[in-house]
């Protein structure tokens, strides 16, 4: 391997780094909806809020207005 390839090899978080990211997120009261690894080491954390809900579906619709046994 040359040096050059060892520079361009991505180095993405080891298991540890993201363990610890998550936990100081938590401890700063962040309710973790999950996480983005980059090939250059970045980690991000997503919060629950700002991840976009599901639509309900229509049979959950009907369930809960009564409509379906």
């Amino acid at each position: 391997m040359t040096a050059q390839a060892r520079i361009d090899k991505p180095r993405y978080a080891g298991k540890v780094a993201l363990r610890q990211a998550v936990n100081w997120a938590r401890e700063l009261g962040l309710d973790v909806a999950g996480f983005e690894m980059s090939p250059d080491g970045t980690i991000r954390i997503m919060e629950a809020r700002a991840v976009p809900q599901q639509p309900e579906s229509l049979y959950d619709q009907l369930k809960a207005d009564g409509k379906l046994g």
